[in-house]
């Protein structure tokens, strides 16, 4: 295997720029639309410098394909040397928006286990050096050298979601009210300055109340109650056009498919994504299903591996994005409920979900969610009730009360866990509905957990812990255990991963 020094794409130091730049002109842009005014023009002159460093970190950058490792040289006044082993590297990700591809070049990233920031981000390569180093990886982790270059657009597919899928997803999500609140945040900046741009709305609104009929010379109170609703309707169509439009930007032909023992996913409409995802090394697997998810019959899959799963990268910037950021990489994003299951059982063979034997909660512990729910609730909603009338507490409490007891029941209903012969599957929430599975060998923690109240009624819960959990966190918690249920959970729990052999 070749051992020289390489560098980066001579275009390199055109997109560190590009990217650097970005940071300031678009803050700038709309910090001038907001003001009106052009005296923070001056802070564009702070990108001077600092697209001269992107320009120089271009120069130092080296990087080397030694016969085990990637050896990566990066700095200038303070030398780093990494060696990134390519038996621990989990994911090679590549991110190409237009130029990248007009270009043939892509932003790539090395993933490892060690923590959520790539081990190296490199701004850019050729694709024949992309193709180049993952050639090295797979060699280096002992893959088939075929799965190592591009593969057939049509080879082992295992799911593609087309924009019709994306459109129900934007539909189910809330993804757009980031997008809704940041333009009503921006336009009120805007009308601070100029407060006579918003009168157009006044009389828009107006006129579509004046072409309903139950508007037509009523009372003001009518009247007042139409524009609220005309407002929360064009409210809720805008945060769904924006989940759909933010969506099939992000996620537009995403394309799942097995390449050698690993699984490829490829997404993105403007900037497209590329990630490889040793299939070995899943950690834990996530179905969701919302009451929107069910009316479609459709799920979400996620899937966490060690390390990754950060949109944010090695420079501390967050412009190379994730599958599914913060809940994980994306496994399916939308697929139908009965697809799941042969979806499942293609990363983790042997997981037979048809033929899982659930065992459910402790039956009384619907009585803690009822007392939790009308503590948190129903209490403070009766303190204001009692202050406005007696009227006002009936109409309040009792229907108040009445929720919290259905909301209590279904979730002990529908939680559930089960301890198969190969892992571990816990079942949680009634209104949006979530699967967790966790495979034994992949335990790396198991706490059985008890809160004075679970003393005081005889119960505990036992939270697993896997390499892909957040700091602190859990991947799987199955509550509301009788205690002696518990400790011999954890005990199966405890025994079962002991028993397998550990590795990445």
């Amino acid at each position: 295997m070749a051992s020289d020094e390489r560098r980066l794409h001579p275009l390199s130091w055109l997109f560190a720029a590009a990217q650097v730049a970005k940071g300031f002109v678009l803050p700038a842009i709309l910090v001038l639309f907001a003001s009106g005014d052009s005296y923070e023009l001056w802070a564009l002159a702070f990108a001077v410098p600092v697209v001269l460093g992107a320009v120089l970190q271009y120069a130092v950058f080296r990087y080397r394909l030694a016969d085990e490792e990637i050896v990566v040289r990066d700095g200038l006044l303070t030398r780093t040397e990494r060696h990134i082993p390519y038996a621990r590297i989990q994911n090679v990700d590549l991110v190409q928006n237009p130029l990248h591809r007009v270009l043939r070049v892509a932003l790539v990233r090395v993933e490892t286990a060690s923590g959520s920031k790539p081990e190296a981000v490199m701004r850019v390569l050729s694709l024949d050096a992309v193709d180049e180093m993952r050639a090295a990886v797979f060699a280096g982790r002992r893959a088939p050298a075929a799965a190592a270059s591009r593969p057939d657009p049509q080879a082992g597919v295992l799911l593609h979601v087309p924009v019709r899928e994306l459109v129900k997803l934007g539909t189910i999500s809330n993804r757009g009210l980031v997008v809704v609140g940041a333009f009503a945040g921006l336009w009120w900046q805007r009308a601070r300055f100029q407060p006579d741009m918003g009168d157009w709305a006044g009389p828009l609104i107006e006129s579509a109340i004046d072409r309903l009929p139950a508007a037509a010379g009523g009372p003001p109170i009518v009247r007042a109650a139409l524009a609220g609703a005309v407002l929360l309707l064009a409210a809720v169509v805008l945060l769904r056009l924006c989940s759909i439009g933010w969506y099939v930007l992000q996620l537009y032909d995403f394309t799942l498919r097995r390449r050698g023992t690993d699984l490829a996913a490829a997404y993105g409409l403007l900037t497209r994504v590329s990630r490889t995802i040793p299939a070995s090394r899943v950690q834990s697997l996530r179905a969701t299903e919302s009451l929107l998810h069910r009316w479609f019959r459709r799920q979400s899959v996620e899937l966490r591996t060690a390390g990754g799963g950060s949109g944010s990268n090695a420079d501390g910037q967050l412009d190379v994005p994730a599958v599914g950021a913060a809940e994980g990489q994306w496994l399916a994003p939308l697929v139908e409920t009965e697809r799941v299951p042969a979806l499942v059982e293609s990363v983790l063979p042997g997981a037979a979900l048809g033929s899982v034997r659930w065992q459910p909660v402790a039956p009384r512990a619907w009585r803690r969610v009822f007392v939790r729910w009308v503590a948190l609730a129903v209490l403070p909603a009766a303190l204001l009730a009692a202050a406005a009338g007696p009227p006002w507490l009936l109409l309040l409490v009792v229907p108040g009360g009445l929720a919290a007891a259905m909301h209590a029941r279904l979730t002990v209903r529908n939680a559930a866990y089960a301890l198969t012969s190969w892992g571990v599957l816990c079942r949680l929430g009634w209104w949006r509905r979530t699967l967790t599975i966790v495979r034994y060998a992949r335990i790396q923690t198991v706490a059985l957990c008890e809160s004075p109240f679970d003393r005081r009624h005889g119960m505990a819960s036992v939270r697993v812990d896997t390499a892909g959990a957040a700091a602190g966190g859990y991947t799987v918690r199955i509550p509301y255990l009788d205690r002696e249920a518990a400790v011999a959970v954890a005990h199966r729990l405890h025994d079962e991963a002991a028993r397998q052999p550990f590795h990445w």
